[in-house]
């Protein structure tokens, strides 16, 4: 490591350093590139020396312990040497990353706003920001580098709630939010100070209510259509929505916010999600709009609180997440393939098998499937046409 300053004296012989302090040093990682500091006057207690000295020390250390990601951002300039000084002065240097002093109210807005999340997810995250706002959770004040502190109040509080999944949420948004909007990597200091909170385990999960057959299904929807004071369009929509979502595994976020389209290259469905990277994904298509188009569908959009609430009112126990679910069970009993089952829900398979398994389905196996699915539908409803009138048709 090299290091060089200068001194000018000025009147009654008090000495004031001033000037571009240089260090260059080479770390077992990387080459780091000549490192500039152009500084105001340095306090009269600590000659321009000794300071070159203790940054001569701070980048040994650094270096010795690994801290990759400081020595990195410093090398692009994205954190000022001084910066990264005074830090490390304050036992502070792991947690800076060139953006901890940000505003993080102004960061989350600004994630919500550019990075592409569902609509739904969007409401919610705002939601749930708030509420912490107003718990005095998160502050106007308050920095990214107090990231780690308030997801711990966070763990602490709804531990004691008993809310785990509430906190588990919470902290995949943050983490999520570290990652994709601030730019820190999964090694950086800050992620792995949030990483390291542990998620709480959940042992009391929402009950799954599938429906167990297609006969139960196309009955649910004869009920809806009988109810009062809902128009016929929207009776239409919600029974078509329990339709759709039950027989091509959608998330209901995916149909909802009409993130579906006809795949040109095989004819079949395909979801565009954006939840994990196996998401955007080919299903087999089983129904498909007749009578209007994607955006008519958008201009009479139906929620998923005003689907429960439909299937609240006629006392059953089926929420709109169980449409996914109850795709899973027919699949298997139609005699899917375990390898496809996973690429339609567009699951990531834990097993090692399921990794090597996993590629793209060919529009003969999409075929295939359709059929499979379809004839055990047919089975189910000993092949009795539904007489009622539908804007959907089997495809061919």
């Amino acid at each position: 490591m090299k290091g060089a300053h200068r001194l000018s004296r000025i009147k009654n012989s008090a000495r004031t350093e001033y000037g571009a302090y240089l260090i260059q040093c080479t770390t077992r990682f990387s080459q780091c590139k000549r490192l500039q500091l152009s500084t105001s006057i340095y306090p009269d207690t600590k000659n321009a020396a000794t300071i070159i000295a203790e940054m001569k020390l701070m980048l040994k250390e650094l270096n010795r312990e690994g801290r990759v990601e400081q020595l990195l951002q410093l090398r692009e300039q994205k954190v000022k040497l001084i910066d990264l000084y005074s830090a490390w002065k304050k036992g502070k240097a792991h947690l800076l990353q060139g953006n901890e002093q940000n505003n993080l109210l102004a960061e989350l807005d600004e994630y919500r706003k550019t990075s592409g999340l569902s609509l739904t997810t969007t409401k919610t995250s705002a939601y749930v920001i708030r509420s912490y706002q107003t718990r005095g959770f998160i502050r106007e004040t308050h920095t990214l580098s107090d990231l780690p502190h308030i997801v711990q109040k966070l763990q602490h509080h709804f531990s004691k709630a008993k809310k785990h999944d509430m906190f588990n949420y919470s902290r995949q948004h943050f983490l999520a939010f570290l990652h994709k909007h601030c730019g820190h990597s999964k090694q950086s200091s800050l992620y792995l100070s949030v990483q390291n909170i542990e998620s709480l385990r959940i042992t009391n999960r929402k009950p799954h209510h599938p429906f167990a057959t297609p006969r139960e299904l196309f009955d649910i929807c004869e009920q809806i259509t009988k109810l009062s004071r809902i128009t016929p369009v929207t009776k239409l929509l919600y029974t078509d929505c329990l339709k759709m979502m039950t027989l091509h595994a959608f998330r209901p976020s995916e149909f909802l916010e009409l993130k579906w389209e006809r795949d040109k290259a095989t004819g079949h469905l395909r979801i565009t999600g954006t939840k994990t990277a196996q998401s955007n994904r080919v299903v087999p298509s089983l129904l498909y709009p007749k009578h209007y188009n994607l955006k008519n569908l958008s201009e009479r959009r139906v929620t998923q609180n005003a689907l429960n609430k439909v299937l609240r009112n006629l006392h059953l126990p089926h929420t709109s997440r169980d449409c996914r679910r109850t795709f899973s069970v027919w699949a298997e009993k139609a005699g899917i393939e375990r390898s496809h089952i996973l690429a339609y829900m567009g699951h990531k398979g834990r097993e090692m098998t399921d990794l090597y398994q996993t590629r793209a389905i060919t529009r003969d196996e999409l075929d295939v499937d359709a059929q499979k699915m379809n004839a055990f539908i047919d089975a189910d409803l000993k092949r009795v046409e539904v007489k009622k009138k539908s804007h959907f048709v089997p495809t061919t």
